[in-house]
Order: C-alpha cells, then sequence, then structure tokens
C-alpha cells in the first residue's frame, strides 16, 4: 500500500541533501580558518605599516582586514545554507519516517486539541497520539495548525468546495521538492526560540486607532534634522562657534530619550516579528516561486504575489526592522539620534507601512496556513497507495456507501489488508469471532470517509458516497469522576444520534459492540429498540457485535437488515486470520480457542 515511488525520491533527496551539508560544513571551517588568518595578519601589517611608516604592509593590512570583514559576511551566509539544508533533512527523515510505523515517534501529536466531547475525532484517532493528525501534520504555523485541526474535527466542511480541494491537494501531492522547501522553513520557524503572537500581530496591523505617531511627532521629525544642519552651517561660515552645534545634537538626542515610549509605541508591536521574519519570507518565496493549475493554489499565490500581497509587505518590513537594528549599535544610533530623530523616521515608516499592508497581514498568515493544510492531507498521497472519492452532493432519501479495496492510513502499509463492501441504506449488521476485524473495517469505513469529505485522497480504490454526518460509538470508558457507568455513556452517545435522526438530515452512525457493557438479555433488547430507532431514511446504521440475535433485525419500513462477517481459520492447529469482511452473518465462534491459548 506504499508509494514506492515517492519513497524511493525522499530517499534519493535524503542522499542529495547530506552530501550538500557535509560539503557546507567544510566550506565552513575553511572559511573560519582564513577569515581568522585575515584579520591577525591584517592587523599585523598594519600595525607594523604604521608604526614603522612601511605603506606597502599597511596597504596589504588594510587589504586583509576588508577580507575579513568580506569573509564574515560569507560565513554567516555559509552558515544560514546550512541550517537551511539540515531543516531540509530534518523533513525529509519525517517524510520516510511515514512510510513505516516510524511516524508514531513524531512529537506534535494534536492531543491538546482533544476534547471529551468530540467522540468522533477519539474513536478515528484523528487527534492525539497515534492519530492521523500526527502523521500527516506538516504545519507548523498557529494558523496551519489550528484548520488541520478544524479538518480533524470535521468543523466547517462545505461539500461544494470538496472537488476544488481534490484538485488542489492532488497537484501538490506531485511536488516533493516544493514540500521539502516549504516545510523546512516552517521547521526554521518552529524552532526559534523567541515567539510572537500572530493573532496580536494581525489586531495590532489591522487596528488603525492604535500605533500612529502624533501630528506633532511628524513635524518634529523634520524640524529636528533642519536645526541642526543650519546650526553647522552656520558654525562652518563662522557665524558661531562649534559649541552650538553640540548643543543642538544634545537637545535634539536628550528629546529623543525622553520622548522615547511615543515611538515604541508605533515600533515595538512591529519589531517583535524581526526573529521569525526572515522564515516567513522563505515560506512565502517558495510559494510565489511554484507554478499552480488549481484554482486554489493560484488563489494563495494571489494573496502572497499581489499588489498588496505579503511577498512585498514583509520584504519592506525587513527593511525596517533592519533599520531599526542600528539601535543595537549605541554609538551609531545615537548619532543618528541627535542628528535627526532616527527612531521617529523608523516610526513614521511603521505608521506607512501600516496603513498600507496592514489590513493584508492576516491574509498573508492565512494564506501560509492554507497552504500547510492542504500540504498535510497531500501527504497521504505521497506515502500510500490512494483514490479519490466521489461524495454526491445531491441528497437523496435511500442513502449508500460503495468502496473498493479500501484499508485504514494509521496501519502498517506492509500488513494492512483492505476490503471492498456496498453498503446500503437502513440497518448493516457485521459479526465475527474476536479480533477477525470487525473494530478496524468500521474505523476504516469512517476515516475514509472523513478524508473524502476533508478533501483529501482516500486510502483505497474507490469510494462513493452522499455527504452524511458521521456518528461513533467506539471507544466508550465510564466517567468515574461524575459517576457514569460504560453503559450509560454508551446510551448517552446513542441517544445524541437519535436526537439528530429526528432532524431526518443524512447520518451515518459506527457502532461498535454495541452495548457491551450490560448482561446479554437487556443487550439485545436495548440494542434492537436503539437500533431501529437510528434506521430508516436517510440513515445507515452500521453496527458490530457478538449476538447473532440481531443479525435479523428490521428498521422501521420493515426491511432486513444486511449481514456481513468476518471468520478465522486454522492452519496447523494455529489460530488465524485473514481480515476479509464476508456476506452474511458469521457462523464460528473462537473465544474458548483464545482463552486455551492465554492457558486457561
Amino acid at each position: 500500500m506504499l508509494n514506492v515511488h515517492m519513497r524511493d525520491k525522499f530517499t534519493k533527496k535524503k542522499d542529495e541533501l547530506s552530501s550538500n551539508i557535509k560539503g557546507l560544513q567544510s566550506k565552513y571551517s575553511t572559511i573560519s580558518t582564513f577569515r581568522v588568518i585575515s584579520f591577525l595578519l591584517g592587523a599585523g601589517l598594519l600595525i607594523v605599516g604604521v608604526s614603522d611608516d612601511l605603506v606597502w604592509a599597511g596597504i596589504i593590512g588594510a587589504i586583509l582586514l576588508l577580507t575579513f570583514v568580506v569573509l564574515i559576511k560569507i560565513h554567516n551566509d555559509v552558515a544560514r545554507d546550512t541550517d537551511i539544508e539540515k531543516s531540509k533533512l530534518d523533513v525529509v527523515e519525517t517524510y520516510l519516517k511515514r512510510f513505516n510505523n516510524q511516524w508514531r515517534e513524531l512529537s506534535i501529536t494534536g492531543k491538546e486539541f482533544v476534547e471529551a466531547e468530540d467522540t468522533v475525532s477519539l474513536d478515528l484517532d484523528l487527534l492525539g497520539d497515534n492519530s492521523l493528525f500526527q502523521m500527516i501534520n506538516v504545519a507548523h504555523t498557529e494558523d496551519g495548525i489550528c484548520r488541520l485541526v478544524k479538518d480533524m474535527k470535521l468543523q466547517e466542511l462545505d461539500v461544494n468546495k470538496i472537488p476544488r480541494r481534490n484538485e488542489a491537494i492532488s497537484e501538490l501531492m506531485s511536488k516533493e521538492d516544493f514540500a521539502v522547501d516549504f516545510e523546512s522553513a516552517g521547521v526554521r520557524l518552529s524552532n526559534r526560540k523567541k515567539k510572537f503572537s500572530v493573532e496580536e500581530f494581525s489586531k495590532y496591523c489591522e487596528d488603525e486607532s492604535i500605533g500612529n505617531l502624533p501630528g506633532w511627532a511628524n513635524v518634529i521629525k523634520f524640524i529636528a534634522p533642519v536645526i541642526f544642519i543650519a546650526a553647522c552651517l552656520l558654525w562652518v561660515i563662522g557665524v558661531f562657534s562649534h559649541i552650538i552645534p553640540l548643543a543642538v545634537f544634545f537637545v535634539i538626542l536628550s528629546f529623543s530619550w525622553l520622548t522615547k515610549t511615543v515611538t515604541d509605541r508605533v515600533i515595538m508591536p512591529v519589531y517583535g516579528i524581526v526573529f521569525s521574519l526572515e522564515d516567513y519570507l522563505d515560506m512565502m518565496e517558495v510559494i510565489g516561486e511554484a507554478e499552480y493549475k488549481s484554482d486554489i493554489l493560484q488563489e494563495i499565490k494571489n494573496k502572497v504575489c499581489g499588489d498588496k500581497g505579503a511577498i512585498k509587505a514583509f520584504r519592506k518590513l525587513k527593511q525596517l526592522t533592519q533599520a531599526y537594528n542600528i539601535a543595537y549599535n549605541p554609538l551609531i544610533h545615537q548619532v543618528l539620534s541627535g542628528i535627526c530623530l532616527w527612531d521617529y523616521h523608523i516610526a513614521s515608516s511603521v505608521c506607512k507601512w501600516k496603513s498600507n499592508y496592514g489590513k493584508h497581514v492576516k491574509d498573508s498568515f492565512s494564506a501560509i496556513g492554507e497552504m500547510e493544510e492542504l500540504m498535510s492531507l497531500a501527504v497521504i498521497g505521497m506515502t500510500r497507495q490512494v483514490g479519490w472519492a466521489e461524495v454526491l452532493q445531491e441528497e437523496s432519501k435511500r442513502l449508500s456507501l460503495t468502496c473498493e479495496e479500501l484499508y485504514h492510513p494509521l496501519i502498517n502499509p506492509e500488513q494492512v489488508v483492505s476490503n471492498s463492501a456496498n453498503i446500503k441504506n437502513g440497518i448493516t449488521i457485521i459479526t465475527g469471532s474476536n479480533m477477525s476485524g470487525k473494530t478496524t473495517f468500521l474505523r476504516t469505513l469512517a476515516v475514509n470517509l472523513a478524508l473524502a469529505y476533508m478533501g483529501a485522497p482516500i486510502c483505497g480504490k474507490k469510494l462513493i458516497a452522499g455527504y452524511m454526518k458521521i456518528f461513533t460509538s467506539m471507544r466508550v470508558t465510564d466517567d468515574v469522576a461524575h459517576g457514569i457507568s460504560t453503559f450509560y455513556a454508551e446510551i448517552l452517545r446513542i441517544k445524541a444520534m437519535a436526537e439528530y435522526r429526528q432532524l431526518e438530515k443524512p447520518m451515518i452512525c459506527f457502532i461498535d459492540e454495541i452495548f457491551k457493557g450490560t448482561n446479554s438479555a437487556d443487550r439485545i433488547v436495548g440494542a434492537t429498540e436503539a437500533i431501529t430507532k437510528l434506521s430508516g431514511d436517510k440513515s445507515i446504521a452500521m453496527v458490530s457485535t457478538h449476538d447473532f440475535e440481531l443479525c435479523t433485525i428490521t428498521d422501521k419500513t420493515g426491511e432486513m437488515a444486511t449481514n456481513y462477517h468476518f471468520e478465522e481459520y486454522y492452519e496447523d492447529g494455529e489460530l488465524k486470520f485473514d481480515y476479509r469482511i464476508k456476506d452474511g452473518r458469521c457462523t464460528t465462534t473462537n473465544a474458548r480457542e483464545l482463552l486455551k491459548m492465554a492457558g486457561f
């Protein structure tokens, strides 16, 4: 079930990146050596040239010191290139883990987003440890992670958008280089020690009532340098002594110090992004450099590269933050502040930037987040053999679900077994011996149906179904704190299904081992009543059970339940399973054999 072709591509890319990193590390060491040599020789020759009046030594020394400065820049560039290649290697190694069960080692599981009432996500392993989110997530920004979490919770789904999302995700599945370059920038972003709040930054940029310079500030930022220049000119032509320009300088500098809070209120909220700006720009540039066919991807690119797009805005912001970084050189900063009120000019430029681009900042982050969401869903197709679902948009009273060679995306692809089935409107009862595959089959159907509704590829050849609200009752546990038993907890879940059933909206219910928490007599009576209530038009109720009495149940219209089963077989006296679904009810049991195997 693996996408072997893509696995081979990632393996080859891993080797290339490892080789690149070794080359860059060697280059880094060489430049470090030459940098030290150029500084020591340059400083020595310059001292000799000055002290012994040797012009040639001074010139060579100056050239070597200039070379030292150039090597610092090259050294920093090589260090950044190495960091980029290492982050790409991290991404590639993570992709390779997804081709086997090593993806379970990934640290981001989404468990912090799990809510007790979100039973579907819990039952289907959509979020949390060993979940679909853990396997496919490539998002590293707040917006991207939140978008993917909403997908996993099946929130804000629009059946009309599924074909367009299919098109976008299908296109991304073939862009492995894009996937690595884009996510690696996200990895570098998430590795930054200093974080900033995208939400607060976006609110600040959108709110026109805050972060503005008062009117007098825009006047004084021009008057101050004019007064200083005039004082200098009058000193040069001899009107008065140098004391006057110096006095003007210190007055302007003192004013800059005393009113620093005025400029900081404008600059600092924007300056908070400085440590992440380079990585956001890298992500935007990767988006901007790629060509797309799908409408959704083109729209994302337009948000990034348009006239008011993210790249243009963030490049200008980068220039402003670099200009403000002069503050880290106290001498130069104080000189510029005393001459022209440097911080006032930076603050004024920030106001202008905010006026031009502030309202589009949120869209910039949104574009990145949307790309991360779609890229995460594309991971399934990049690592597994997949197909595409046909989600029927028109409502029909008689629902159906047809699948061909469908398998579970979270089971080891070298061991997983696929199944085909045609599930019709009404009641479907699945029987079978213990460990034969009943529960896995229910989850396989449900998780692939969820993927289809997200617009993602499905793990199988074909899936045809209408749009139905998914309900599950699988991992039902007691709640000791609130005095709720396992049996009553299951009743509450099925009650929620029955209440939704009264709305006459399309729904599908996956119920595993119905009412297993009570005695067999009450279970059969209660299960019969509950399943009958859930059946009917616009409803599919799929129930796994060991109670053969439920195989003859009928729905409200008197139509008999459809029966499927799984079974075991014996080979050389050993109990085995083929995990293949079969028509009809089960005719075998294996509980005694399992007890015997356990030593009872």
